[in-house]
C-alpha cells in the first residue's frame, strides 16, 4: 500500500492542492486539476480512524479504499474524526474533530511540517477558511481562533453560538453556522449564524429568526457570496414533525440579510452557480434531486447531473457535492445504501462519483469509510 501511494505521490509532484473552498487563493486562475483526495471522517462506533484517499486523473487510479495516504506518507494515524482539508500559501491544514488538532502538511506528499494542537476553552476543530495570512477555524466548544498563517499558531480566539460547524467568507467577513447540536433533547433551540468582521474580529450574532432556527450546520462560499445550509427536522419527508432542509444566501449581519434560495441538504459553490443536492434523512436514492442554482438571482439553471438506475451513475446515498475548479467536473462523494432497511452503509468504504460539466457520467472511485470532502490537485497553487 505504502509503494503505490508513493507511486501517486510522485505523479503529483509540482502539484498544488485546494478544494471547492472559499479561502483568498482564488487570486490566480487555476491552470489545471491533475487529481484530488478525498477526507474520510471513518466511524466511531466501528472504531474505524479517519483516513485520506488520493485519485490521480492522469492514471485514473486511487489510494485502495481501505488504504491511507496519510498514514503512507507518515507511518502514523491520520486520527479520528477528520472533517475536511484546505491548501493555503503551499500549506494543506487537514481538520481532526475528535483528535482535537489540525496537521499542517506537505500538499505534495501529505509529509507532517507541524500540527496546531487547540487548548483551553477553544477546542474540537470542525471547519477552516483563510484569507489575507489567516486561517480561521470553528472550534466545536463555542468559538472561532484565528491562526496566523506563517507561524501555524492561533493568534486570536472569539465567542460565538454553541457548536459552531461551517465557515464562509462573504468579502470580508466570516459566516458561521452556530449549530447549538449538543442539544437536541430542546431541537437545538439556541443555534443561529454568527458574522464576524475580519478587520476588527468581532462577532455579530443572528438567532431566533424564520430562519436560523432551522439548525444551521454546514457553509459554503465562492469567497464572495456565503451559503448557510440549514438541515432542518432530520426526520423522513412522511413523518409529521418534517421540517425540510434549506439554503439561505447570507449578505450581511441582520435578519434582512438572510434569504431563502432553494430546499437542500448538501452544496457546493464554483464562480456563479451554486450546485445543491436535496437529499434529507430517509429519502430514498430514486426521489434524491440534483440542481444548479444561480449565486444572485437564486434561479434554477437545470439538472446537476445525469443518473441511470441500477448503473454506477446512480449516487445512493450522497455525503458530498464538490466541483473541479478547472474543467467543471463534479464530484459526488456517497455511501452505499441498503434499500431493506432504508439506510446507509456508514461502517462501509464509500465511493465518488465523477461527472464531467454537463453531469455526464465519466466514472466511480472507491474511497474511505465516511468520505465527507474533497481536496483538488493543481498543478498550479494561487497565492
Amino acid at each position: 500500500m505504502k509503494k503505490f501511494a508513493l507511486m501517486l505521490f510522485a505523479a503529483f509532484m509540482a502539484a498544488g492542492f485546494t478544494g471547492c473552498s472559499d479561502d483568498d487563493n482564488k487570486g490566480e486562475a487555476t491552470e489545471t486539476v491533475s487529481g484530488f483526495y478525498t477526507i474520510n471522517g471513518g466511524n466511531m462506533s466501528g472504531k474505524i480512524p479517519a483516513s485520506i484517499t488520493a485519485y490521480d486523473y492522469a492514471t485514473g487510479t486511487a489510494t485502495k479504499a481501505l488504504e491511507d495516504a496519510f498514514f503512507a506518507a507518515n507511518e502514523i494515524a491520520l486520527g479520528e474524526g477528520a472533517q475536511q482539508a484546505l491548501v493555503y500559501n503551499d500549506k494543506m491544514y487537514i481538520v481532526m474533530y475528535r483528535s482535537n488538532l489540525i496537521w499542517v502538511v506537505e500538499p505534495t506528499t501529505l509529509k507532517i511540517i507541524t500540527s496546531i494542537k487547540p487548548e483551553g476553552d477553544a477546542m474540537s476543530p470542525r471547519a477552516i477558511t483563510a484569507k489575507d495570512g489567516k486561517l480561521y477555524c470553528s472550534m466545536y466548544t463555542g468559538y472561532v481562533v484565528r491562526i496566523d498563517a506563517k507561524t501555524d499558531e492561533i493568534d486570536g480566539t472569539l465567542k460565538v453560538g454553541p457548536n459552531p460547524d461551517g465557515v464562509a467568507l462573504a468579502g470580508n467577513k466570516l459566516v458561521v453556522a452556530n449549530t447549538d447540536g449538543q442539544n437536541s433533547k430542546n431541537k437545538y433551540a439556541n443555534n443561529g449564524i454568527s458574522v464576524i468582521d475580519l478587520a476588527t474580529f468581532t462577532q455579530t450574532e443572528i438567532k431566533n429568526t424564520k430562519f436560523v432556527g432551522n439548525h444551521p450546520t454546514e457553509a459554503v462560499s465562492n469567497g464572495t457570496d456565503a451559503f448557510v445550509i440549514m438541515q432542518g427536522s432530520y426526520t423522513a419527508p412522511d413523518k409529521d414533525d418534517y421540517v425540510a432542509p434549506i439554503i439561505v444566501k447570507v449578505t450581511g449581519a441582520s435578519e434582512a440579510d438572510i434569504t431563502k434560495v432553494c430546499e437542500g441538504s448538501l452544496a457546493c459553490v464554483a464562480g456563479d452557480k451554486l450546485y445543491v443536492a436535496m437529499a434529507p434523512f430517509g429519502l430514498a436514492p430514486d426521489k434524491i434531486t440534483y440542481k444548479i442554482y444561480d449565486v444572485n438571482t437564486f434561479a434554477e439553471r437545470g439538472n446537476m447531473l445525469t443518473q441511470v438506475k441500477g448503473q454506477d451513475s446512480e449516487i445512493e446515498s450522497p455525503n458530498g457535492v464538490f466541483v473541479n475548479p478547472a474543467n467543471g467536473d463534479i464530484i459526488v462523494l456517497s455511501y452505499y445504501y441498503d434499500s431493506a432497511s432504508n439506510k446507509a452503509f456508514t461502517k462501509e468504504p464509500c465511493y465518488a462519483n465523477i461527472y464531467d460539466a454537463s453531469g455526464n457520467f465519466k466514472k466511480r472511485i472507491e474511497c474511505g469509510v465516511g468520505a465527507r470532502a474533497v481536496t483538488f490537485i493543481n498543478e498550479k497553487i494561487a497565492k
